[in-house]
């Protein structure tokens, strides 16, 4: 699990870092394993409701709900993450269906990152 924080994060750099480098984990397992049939990619969530962003709501004096009406507005579809378009993404993921998808890292952000 990664991060749209991997493209670069000017306010957490030790955490957008370290979510570059599961994508790069993820790759190289990619071009490792694939000879074998396993894939492997990386999930990388932007604003998702969760105890993180709660937690920075808090970090920053915000209100949680005002918190998310704004990241909402600067999100493309208009919405915030939930936990189910995560879990949704990774069911894919982990499918027959996904079989030809390895070493990529799927942006689940609401629109284009980066």
């Amino acid at each position: 699990m990664s991060s749209v924080s991997a493209v670069g994060d000017a306010a957490r750099v030790d955490y957008g870092s370290a979510k570059a480098g599961l994508i790069g984990f993820a790759k190289s397992h990619a071009l490792q394993l694939g000879r074998h049939g396993i894939t492997a990619n990386a999930i990388a969530p932007g604003f998702v409701v969760s105890d993180m962003t709660r937690a920075s709501a808090r970090h920053l004096g915000r209100d949680f709900e005002e918190f998310r009406r704004s990241a909402a507005r600067s999100i493309l579809v208009g919405r915030v993450g939930e936990p189910e378009d995560i879990a949704h993404t990774a069911f894919f993921l982990v499918s027959p269906e996904a079989g030809f998808v390895s070493g990529q890292a799927v942006h689940v952000a609401g629109g284009p990152v980066g």
